[in-house]
This record gives structure tokens, C-alpha cells and sequence, in this order.
């Protein structure tokens, strides 16, 4: 009788206990859960490993020591002091925390009030000393942890006043990530981007475990104020402080900028009332005074003119009554008519004038007789003189960098390049293709998550495959370097943002639409059939197409493929680095497909930056190739960063034929306008044959000898300047021998 009386007690004091639990389980002070207890094994390919926390009810600890500091280092917000600060969290959870709140603060990093509310709901969900009260565990399993079997919580509710939530919401929604200029918020709310993205759809991102980088299911519940009804006894929903965009951080860091927070933007002045329209007689009074004017001016042109013909009549009266004065003869022997002027009337500008002209012209003249008198000693020291100069052109550095060329060393943006470049290295190189298809036909597509969408005719799977197949061309495009003295290839000269010490083929960054798929074929062709609301649809590549141009850093889509949408290399590719010819968000609209083949850039003495050069050249012989075949059916545009200089450098030379047409059509010209004919038998003598010629060897000699001369000292020349020197000097050089032909005659 005894036995079963105790297992009766016993059994009734064991629910007693479960039921003390169960009250205690939303009551502050309280834990939901505590410490870690392993990786979730239901989520896979998370950029952090999904630990989740062990299901725990227990009394919140009291922190000291390093626990502590860390807290305090983390969650700030939950600092009472060392010995009144207790938590929820081992310092294991605050370890595993704070390296995911880095993820998010180099997003939103521009803001820091805004990265401190992000910080703020987590610290709040995984630390509260009133755990209890805010979160509602709904789902839990059994894990194995160090061979203890251990219950894990791999889902719970978090409960939020709509207020904290909005406020959180707004300090974010304006933030941009200055690599992309794009919304931080749309890399964060999924499927919505940032123009549909709310507070409740930013929440649901961010504890949705398929995104692949929440380690469990959060189910983030937003309740207005004052409403009860809905939520579990004892639990009360989160109503801290959220920082508006435009406060500083209790850690005293600035507020946001107006580009990332309108709230911060400075107040501007409303302006000034207009002022009264100026009337005279109640007419516009800029009219009534131009209308004065213009009748002043009119009324004094009446009067110049009237005066003018008055003073020529009494002119006219005066040289009749003088006829036959003031006549003379100047020093030729020609009549004057006019009078002549007497020496007093010369002012002194006239005198140093005329000293001026006489003395120039006597040293020309001497300089000009001394020459004649010695022909041939003067064209043999000439001819010296030029060779000697001329040879520098062996030395000759011809500049063909653009950034040399375009701007002056000493301006801002040049020194600016320059730190930039001695400090982070040059900036990468950029190797493109532009591709189209125009007239291919498009189509509408009912996605089961998305709804109906228009995709145009190049996002299409056969010309993704095909953009594919070209894509993976060029990247093992691989040549024999004298340089490298091995064969090179593109992970030699890639840029490699993951990887830079030593890169594989993968590790390149390559952006472009078959990155979404991770550039393989099976992902692209990967169909499953899913079901969302009761309906059953299958899903393809266009469903997550849609969804990573709209949450290109996710890790996971959301639907059944559970696909990732970062690139092979391990970094995102934001829409506008895949697709273009498409307005406002509508990506599935686009006209274009973009390939971006990113490499290092060396400095130009470097081994290396002949490599890339050549890896450039092999590429647009490629594409140019790609291009011609009949099978092809794209319209291409591409470029590599070596087709500037390319492009300079071959119209430099073809223009080569030009100045050689140019000198001998101002030959042929001066030979036929310089002489005056008198007959056929004189014809060379009074075409001035040999003149034109000698001009035209000056003009040349003077450009290789000044070219040759800045060559010898080491200052390198241009392209630009053997466009247009030669043609500035052959003009002066031509117009000085009309001149002095002129003159002579």
C-alpha cells in the first residue's frame, strides 16, 4: 500500500515543479535559453555557422571578470556595472554575436545609430536579463553536443512594440553602402528590396535561417501599444529606445550624415517673399526705361550724323577755297595731295615706333647678309646641329598613359590618385562586354512567390548558357609570358578580393547573370516543384533570379532550390553589375547582359602589368573572334582597359599618311602661289621651286631637332604633340615665306 502511495506523491510533486516552470517561464529575471549547444543541423551554407543556444529556464547570471567586458564591449545597452549587470548569454554567445553584428555594421556602418538599434534587438533577444518576457520559445530539438544529448532551440517568437521596430526601421531605411550607392535595407529585406521593404518584411528577413545568416527561426512579432490580445501570459512586448538617425550613440559616435538620414540634413530657410514688381505709372518700369533709352540713342545717332554732315560740307567749302595749296612731292617722286606734317606734330609713341622698326630691320638685314655671304659653311653647321639633335630621337619616351596625358601632376585629382595608388595600390583594372539581342521576343512569366513578371528577350536561359560558354572561354584563356617565364592565365593577374595571395581560377572576380547561379549549369537547369499558400507550382531559375537581383547578399533564396545568390569567388553581384537597359528596379526588363572580368593593376615598370596587358589583348582577340562567328547572337560592345591607350596609339599612327599628305600639298602650293610667272621658259625660276622645298626641310629639321633636343634632356613627348606640332610650326614656317618672298618682290 505504501509504494503506490509514494509514486502517487512523488508524481504529484513532479507536476507541481512542471507547473511552477511553466508559470515561471515568462517571468523577469528568467532565461529562455542559455549557452551553446552546437550547429543547427537543418541550415546549411550560412556565411557564419549556425550555432544555436541550448533550451534553458534558469535564473539570469550575474556578470564580472571578462564575462563582463564583453558584454560590455557587445551590448552596451545592457551595462549596469560590474556586479549589477546580469544576462542570458555565456561569453561563448557573445563571441558567436559579435561576429555576426560585424556582418551587419559593415553595412551599416555609415550610420552608427542605426547599426546601434540593429545591435540593439539582438542583444535584447540572445542577452536580456528578461529573456523570458520578450521570447517565446515555439520549437526545439535534440542535438548532440561534445556526446551529451542536449534540447537546442532551433525557433522562438520575439516580441516587439511597433514603436521600437518603426523607429529602428526608420534610423535604417535611408542608409546606402557607398560601393554600390545603392539602399543598405535592400540587401536586407529579401525578396522586397528597398522600395516595398517595412519594418515587419526587414524583421522577417533577418530571422528567416534560409537567408544564410540566421542560425535559427526567429518569428519576430511587431505588437501596436496597448494590444494584449494575441500574445502569451507574461510576455510583453519590447519597448526600449531606439536612436532616431540623426542622435549620437551612447558610445558617443557621430550622428548619420544627410545622405544616409533626411533627419540630419540642415533646415533650409524658407525663401523670401518676392519682392514688389518695380512700375512707373503703373507700366513695368524696366520697359518705360528701356524705352527712354533706346530713344536717347536714337535721338544721339540723329545728332552724329547731322554734325558729321555738317563738318564734311565745311571741310568741302575750305578745300575749294585751298586748291592748289599743300601740294608736293614725297621722296619717290609721287604727288600729295594731302598736306604735309611738320615735326612737332610727331608724338613720341611715333618716334620709338619708327627707332624700333629701323633698328630691327638694320639687324635683320645684317644677320640676313652675313647668312647669304656663306651658304655653305651655315647649311654644314646646320645640318650638324640638327643631327646632333635629331639622334636624341633614338631615346625618345613617347607618353601614352591617359592619366599622364589628361591631367596636370599638380592638380587635385592627380595627386589624390597618386596617394591613392601608393597607398592601396592602383585601382583595378576593368575588362567589359556590353551584349544585347534586339528583337527577340520576351515573355511574361507567373512566378508561385513573385507574381507575374515581364522578362525581356535576353534573359533568357539559351543566351544565359550561351553568355556562359563565352564567360568560361575567356577565363582559362592562358598564353606563354616571357616575363613570368611560364604560362600565364587570368588568376595570375585577377583581381581576387577573397583570396589575393594566392588566387585559384574561382577566386576572380567575374560578375555577371551565371554568377546568380554560381556559373553552373546544373543550378541554371535545377526545377522543383513547391507549394506557397495551398498552391503547388514548380519554381526554376527564374524564381531566383527575381529574388538575388532583389537580395543580392543572401546566402539562400527562399524558395524550394534554396539556392545561394553570392558569386563563385564568394562576394554579391548587384544587379547593375549583371544586367542593364532597364528602368527603375526592373531587372527582368533588362535589355543588356554585362560580363566584368576585374584585374590587379600594377604600376607600368612591372612584371606584372605586362602580363595583364597581354591577358587584355587575348581577351578582345577572343571576343573580337566570338564576335565574327555565324553562330553568335548577340550585338557586341566590350572594351578592356588597355583600349584607350590602343585607340590613341593607332590613330596616332594612322595619321602618320595625313601629315605626309599635309606637307606635300602646302609644297605643291607654295610652289604654285609663291612666284610670279612671266614665261614658260622662267617657270622655275619664278616658281620659287626651291624656296617652297628649303622652307619645307626647315620647318621639318626644326621639329626633329626640337623633338630630338627634349629627348637628349629627358622629357618625354607625346602622341598628341606629333599630331599637332608639326602642323603649328609648318603653318608659321609656310606664311614666313610668303612673307619674305613678298617682301622682296
Amino acid at each position: 500500500m505504501g509504494r503506490p502511495t509514494m509514486s502517487r506523491a512523488t508524481a504529484l510533486l513532479t507536476l507541481l515543479a512542471c507547473l511552477v516552470v511553466l508559470e515561471a517561464r515568462h517571468e523577469p529575471g528568467y532565461c529562455a535559453f542559455y549557452e551553446e549547444c552546437g550547429k543547427n543541423p537543418t541550415v546549411a551554407g550560412s556565411l557564419l555557422p549556425p550555432i544555436i543556444p541550448c533550451l534553458n529556464y534558469s535564473r539570469a547570471r550575474a556578470l564580472e571578470g571578462a564575462h563582463y567586458q564583453q558584454l560590455k564591449k557587445v551590448c552596451p545597452m545592457l551595462d549596469r556595472g560590474e556586479g549589477s549587470t546580469t544576462a542570458c548569454c555565456s561569453i561563448k554567445q557573445l563571441k558567436s554575436l559579435e561576429m555576426s553584428l560585424m556582418l551587419s555594421k559593415a553595412v551599416l556602418i555609415r550610420c552608427p545609430s542605426c547599426a546601434d538599434n540593429f545591435a540593439h534587438l539582438h542583444c535584447i533577444n540572445t542577452c536580456s536579463p528578461d529573456q523570458t518576457t520578450t521570447v517565446n520559445v515555439t520549437r526545439t530539438m535534440n542535438v548532440n553536443s561534445s556526446g551529451i544529448i542536449k534540447e537546442a532551440v532551433v525557433g522562438y517568437q520575439a516580441y516587439l512594440s511597433t514603436s521600437f521596430a518603426d523607429k529602428s526601421f526608420e534610423s535604417c531605411k535611408n542608409v546606402r553602402i557607398p560601393a554600390t550607392g545603392g539602399y543598405a535595407i535592400a540587401t536586407m529585406c529579401g525578396r522586397y528590396g528597398s522600395a516595398l521593404c517595412t519594418a515587419q518584411r526587414w524583421y522577417d528577413f533577418q530571422g528567416d535561417s534560409s537567408n544564410g545568416l540566421a542560425p535559427l527561426d526567429i518569428d519576430f512579432r511587431l505588437i501596436p501599444e496597448g494590444v494584449t490580445e494575441g500574445i502569451p501570459d507574461g510576455v510583453v512586448p519590447y519597448a526600449g529606445r531606439a536612436l532616431g538617425c540623426n542622435e549620437m550613440t551612447p558610445t558617443g559616435a557621430e550622428v548619420c550624415s544627410c545622405q544616409d538620414c533626411q533627419a540630419s540634413c540642415p533646415v533650409v530657410p524658407s525663401p523670401p517673399p518676392p519682392a514688389e514688381p518695380f512700375t512707373i505709372g503703373g507700366v513695368d518700369g524696366y520697359l518705360v526705361l528701356c524705352v527712354i533709352f533706346l530713344c536717347v540713342l536714337i535721338l544721339a545717332f540723329l545728332l552724329f550724323v547731322l554734325s558729321t554732315y555738317l563738318l564734311r560740307k565745311e571741310k568741302g567749302k575750305d578745300s575749294e577755297k585751298g586748291k592748289g595749296k599743300g601740294k608736293g612731292m614725297d621722296k619717290n617722286g609721287n604727288n600729295v595731295s594731302e598736306r604735309l606734317i611738320e615735326p612737332w606734330e610727331v608724338t613720341c609713341t611715333d618716334k620709338n615706333s619708327l627707332a624700333t622698326q629701323e633698328f630691327l630691320g638694320s639687324g635683320f638685314q645684317a644677320w640676313g647678309t652675313l647668312i647669304a655671304s656663306h651658304p655653305l659653311k651655315v647649311l654644314l653647321v646646320s645640318a650638324v646641329v640638327i643631327a646632333a639633335f635629331a639622334t636624341g630621337l633614338m631615346h625618345i619616351e613617347l607618353t601614352t598613359d591617359p592619366v599622364q596625358l589628361w591631367s596636370a601632376p599638380n592638380s587635385r585629382a592627380r595627386m589624390e590618385k597618386d596617394f591613392h595608388d601608393k597607398h592601396f595600390d592602383p585601382f583595378f583594372r576593368t575588362n567589359q562586354l556590353i551584349l544585347t539581342a534586339p528583337g527577340r521576343p520576351g515573355h511574361f512569366y507567373d512566378s508561385l512567390l513573385f507574381g507575374k513578371q515581364n522578362f525581356s528577350g535576353i534573359i533568357a536561359k539559351d543566351l544565359i548558357l550561351e553568355l556562359l560558354e563565352l564567360q568560361k572561354k575567356i577565363q582559362n584563356i592562358e598564353f606563354w609570358s616571357n616575363d613570368l617565364n611560364r604560362t600565364a592565365s587570368l588568376k595570375d593577374v585577377c583581381f581576387a578580393p577573397l583570396n589575393p595571395s594566392n588566387p585559384k581560377l574561382t577566386d576572380c572576380a567575374v560578375n555577371s547573370l551565371p554568377q546568380y547561379f554560381q556559373n553552373s549549369v546544373d543550378n541554371l537547369n535545377a526545377k522543383v516543384n513547391m507549394t506557397e499558400l495551398g498552391l503547388t507550382k514548380e519554381v526554376d531559375w527564374r524564381d531566383h533570379f527575381i529574388y538575388c537581383v532583389n537580395s543580392p547578399l543572401s546566402f539562400k533564396d527562399i524558395t524550394d532550390l534554396q539556392l545561394s545568390c553570392m558569386a563563385d569567388y564568394g562576394a554579391p553581384v548587384f544587379p547593375f553589375l549583371a544586367v542593364g537597359g532597364y528602368e527603375n528596379e526592373g531587372y527582368t526588363t533588362a535589355e543588356a547582359l554585362i560580363l566584368t572580368f576585374s584585374l590587379n593593376n600594377y604600376p607600368r615598370d612591372s612584371v606584372k602589368f605586362k602580363v595583364a596587358l597581354e591577358w587584355e589583348q587575348r581577351f578582345l582577340d577572343i571576343v573580337q573572334e566570338y564576335q565574327k562567328s555565324p553562330g553568335n547572337p548577340f550585338t557586341f560592345a566590350y572594351m578592356a582597359e588597355r583600349s584607350l591607350e590602343d585607340e590613341i596609339n593607332r590613330t596616332t599612327v594612322e595619321d602618320i599618311p595625313i601629315f605626309m599628305i599635309s606637307y606635300a600639298v602646302i609644297f605643291v602650293y607654295i610652289a604654285v602661289a609663291l612666284g610670279e610667272y612671266t614665261s614658260f621658259s622662267r617657270i622655275l625660276v619664278d616658281s620659287k621651286f626651291l624656296v617652297g622645298l628649303g622652307g619645307i626641310l626647315v620647318v621639318g629639321c626644326s621639329v626633329l631637332a626640337s623633338m630630338g633636343f627634349y629627348a637628349w634632356i629627358g622629357i618625354p613627348s607625346s602622341l598628341i604633340i606629333l599630331q599637332v606640332v608639326p602642323f603649328l610650326v609648318l603653318a608659321v614656317g609656310a606664311d614666313n615665306i610668303f612673307i619674305f618672298v613678298l617682301e622682296y618682290q
